[in-house]
């Protein structure tokens, strides 16, 4: 089936003739082949600069074979997962290569989680090993009787750094000895670069376990296979032209999925040079841009709002940018037009989630307006109707779907969730709501599973919903997300008092409850009390309504 066979149904099919070249032979191989081609073809060459210190393809993939040795020595085997709390870092790339070649799968994980959200992910994983920043050590040897971690293996905050290089505040202090853990950068030294001989299937094999949120409030862990990452990695440095000259300045976090695939590996793939920044500080972004003349960026819609608003962009010449992407979150036209003015090239953009291994609908060369979300980079993408699953004509609204070898395996130890948004033919469910226009655009409308997304970040409404029910003084409570200028989106919460708390309970205090048991980008930033909220026949809670009322309509 090709677009013009679908004449005004919502069907698109990628087409050469949005890109550049044809899209090279993928090969069949295990994911961490491409970092040893890379090795092999530019064994000096500077991989990574990771906050000054720089390390070259040979001694990266190197370390990364010793790391694997010394997780076979430690009893890991081929299948066990093995979780990475880790910023953007040298270690963090060492560590995820280290894992794949021993067989294992990597499970990194948000380092702003709190211990009841990291408890369930290690142990819905199974992990029993980890490999964490020392600031993070305590939280997880707190947690670790709760989980099956027999190992915790520990990364020095000052062993990411060069002496001089920029130290963020967070990452500040003396290097001390994390009491009965393992030394990382003491392993490399002790165990030889010959990693176990092990077989590895790409097309069935897993390499990475990234968790997202649901619907539901429960973590999934959406699995990728070796030949997914393959794919993905090959399509993404084919589709933004990435070459052995580039350089790309990787904010987006590791534990993210665009933190692998936007652009760190594609630029590893290719032979170019990744900037690891383990946190985002506008002004050290702009001294790392001018620096290294770094000319490929992906970043979330409030990056490039705090770049464009920083009172030094003008000192600094950014017209060597070669791709600049937004993810994560709608982009504003505005915007754009902003960062065009200062760059001279266009703000790509890209839409994605976890289940489709990074960007999937982006913008193309030779296809692109700027209010879409653009065209599949590859494989399909249909809008049906949510009820019929047919495909709806073009300019109706309808869920997205996309069918790509991209597409993740599935959730792990979930079949049922996974047969419920992974058809057999391909199909992905994405939960999003949108319509393709009758010039062929894909326009994203609404997240049919509600998701909020602030700064990038996946936020599930019912997760922030059950910890302020935790709240004694709490009856109900209901959470959407509304437009802010920075984030994209902010979390606001609605909440019903028990009579007798009714003005003596405050927002400040519902909402510094919520931080004590989760990361602080999910807590509400705006907190409602109202007398009831609005459900329907069953007593379900119509978020929508709330949205509607927020937003200044009539919701009857």
């Amino acid at each position: 089936m090709t677009n013009q066979d679908q004449g005004k149904m919502s069907y698109l099919k990628f087409e050469p003739a949005w890109g550049t070249e044809p899209l090279p032979p993928i090969p069949d191989v295990p994911f961490f082949e491409l970092l040893r081609r890379s090795a092999y073809l530019h064994p000096m060459k500077t991989a990574l600069i990771s906050l000054g210190k720089e390390v070259s393809y040979h001694d990266l993939n190197e370390m990364a074979d010793r790391f694997a040795a010394a997780l076979a020595d430690l009893g890991v085997k081929k299948g066990d997962r093995v979780g990475v709390l880790l910023p953007n870092s040298a270690q963090h790339v060492i560590a995820f290569q280290g894992i794949i070649r021993a067989g294992a799968i990597s499970v990194p994980c948000n380092v702003m989680l709190k211990s009841e959200e990291l408890i369930y992910i290690l142990n819905d994983a199974g992990v029993e090993t980890v490999v964490c920043i020392d600031l993070l050590c305590p939280i997880v040897q707190m947690v670790q009787e709760k989980t099956k971690i027999k190992t915790l293996i520990a990364v020095h905050c000052r062993d990411i750094s060069a002496a001089d290089g920029w130290i963020p505040p967070l990452l500040m202090g003396e290097k001390k000895t994390v009491p009965n853990t393992l030394d990382f950068a003491a392993i490399l030294e002790k165990y030889p670069p010959q990693p176990p001989d092990v077989t590895i299937d790409p097309q069935e094999d897993l390499a990475l376990m990234i968790y997202t949120a649901g619907t539901t409030g429960v973590p999934k862990g959406v699995m990728e296979t070796h030949a997914n990452m393959v794919f993905t990695c090959v399509n993404h440095a084919h589709t933004y032209g990435i070459d052995y000259n580039d350089m790309n300045l990787q904010i987006l976090p590791m534990f993210h999925v665009g933190g692998y695939y936007l652009m760190l590996h594609p630029i590893l793939y290719k032979g170019g040079t990744a900037i690891m920044m383990p946190m985002f500080d506008p002004a050290e972004f702009l001294k790392a841009i001018d620096r290294y003349k770094a000319n490929l960026l992906v970043g979330p819609p409030t990056l490039y709002v705090a770049l464009v608003n920083h009172p030094d962009i003008t000192r600094y010449d950014l017209k060597h940018f070669k791709s600049a992407v937004a993810a994560a979150a709608p982009v504003p036209i505005p915007l754009q037009e902003r960062w065009k003015e200062i760059t001279g090239i266009e703000l790509n953009k890209g839409w994605g989630m976890t289940e489709t291994n990074g960007g999937q609908i982006v913008s193309l060369p030779n296809k692109r307006n700027l209010d879409s979300i653009g065209v599949p980079m590859s494989g399909e993408v249909k809008i049906v109707h949510k009820d019929s699953g047919e495909i709806v004509p073009r300019g109706e609204f309808g869920e997205i779907m996309i069918r790509s070898p991209q597409i993740a395996k599935g959730y792990w130890n979930k079949p049922e969730e996974t047969e419920k948004t992974f058809e057999a033919d391909g199909w992905l469910h994405t939960g999003d709501g949108g319509y393709i226009s009758e010039d062929g655009f894909v326009y994203f409308v609404e997240r049919i599973k509600e998701l909020i997304i602030v700064s990038g970040y996946n936020i599930s409404p019912s997760e922030v919903e059950s910890v302020i029910m935790k709240h004694s003084a709490v009856v109900e409570a209901a959470v959407i997300g509304i437009p802010h200028e920075y984030r994209g989106e902010t979390v606001k919460a609605f909440v019903v008092l028990k009579d007798e708390a009714k003005g003596k309970v405050t927002a400040d205090e519902i909402i510094e409850f919520c931080k004590q048991s989760m990361a602080t980008y999910k807590k509400p930033e705006i907190v409602a009390f109202i007398d009831a909220l609005p459900k329907n026949s069953v007593g379900k809670v119509l978020r929508r309504v709330l949205r509607d009322q927020e937003a200044g309509h009539d919701a009857a």
